[in-house]
């Protein structure tokens, strides 16, 4: 008898349940699969969200506004259409989703340096403009994306409103601040609101030149100067005596 053929011996109840057995596995098998799968579809709101909102950062930085299209947004973030309908309404609802995020991020940011920083007023306002220049909010895409959504504020009203919903409060910290320090330290031809607005164009502006200027000085730098400009406000409390 042919070796091959030795299972011809095996009683049919045996075989029977030996097919059963592999059977078994084998729907075992494709059920783990679907689960998978099945998980892979359904992650967290937040998740999916978030992805696609990476993902719209992404193409606004490299492509601008007007040459970024919804697929460039779902490929980059390997989603279907129908993913980004479910979560948004449309590609307005994505972008002031995404400048939320942003200013969201920056204000997470700015606090937690405010709420860090030594109880004074003159190692508060440095905690505040060194935020500007974390690591984690001043990259090349980050500053990119910011000034895409500036650019198309004077036409789209509500991204304003979205800004302002977190950096009224940077605003007049800042403010606040500064009439502690003319107080303090007797300045008495300092302008509260106009060295408040000039201290604000400090990151402003370095931020421009860090978006404009990739290859030339580095954010850490632009932070020492914006430090430095202090100085020229509040001389009795810049440079910072730790």
């Amino acid at each position: 008898m042919c070796s091959n053929c030795g299972d011809l011996n095996v009683p049919p109840a045996a075989r029977g349940s030996e097919g059963s057995t592999v059977g078994g596995a084998r729907r075992k098998l494709t059920m783990n699969v679907k689960i998978a799968s099945s998980r892979k579809r359904t992650a967290p709101k937040e998740t999916r969200q978030k992805q696609l909102i990476m993902a719209a950062i992404d193409s606004i930085s490299k492509r601008g506004f007007s040459d970024t299209t919804l697929r460039h947004v779902t490929e980059k973030a390997k989603l279907s259409h129908g993913v980004v309908n479910y979560h948004f309404k449309n590609k307005e609802a994505l972008y002031d989703a995404t400048l939320g995020y942003l200013a969201k991020e920056h204000y997470d940011i700015w606090t937690q340096y405010y709420d860090n920083a030594k109880p004074t007023a003159a190692h508060r306002l440095a905690a505040i403009i060194s935020a500007d220049f974390d690591k984690k909010v001043c990259t090349h895409k980050r500053l990119a994306a910011w000034f895409a959504f500036w650019g198309q504020a004077k036409y789209r009203p509500n991204y304003l409103k979205i800004h302002n919903q977190y950096d009224n409060e940077r605003y007049q910290k800042i403010a606040k601040i500064c009439n502690e320090l003319v107080a303090d330290g007797d300045y008495p031809d300092l302008d509260i609101e106009r060295t408040t607005r000039s201290i604000e164009a400090l990151s402003d502006g370095s931020w421009l030149c860090l978006m404009l200027y990739p290859g030339g000085p580095d954010r850490e730098v632009f932070r020492d100067d914006c430090l430095y400009a202090l100085t020229r406000f509040f001389p009795k409390h810049f440079p910072l005596k730790d």
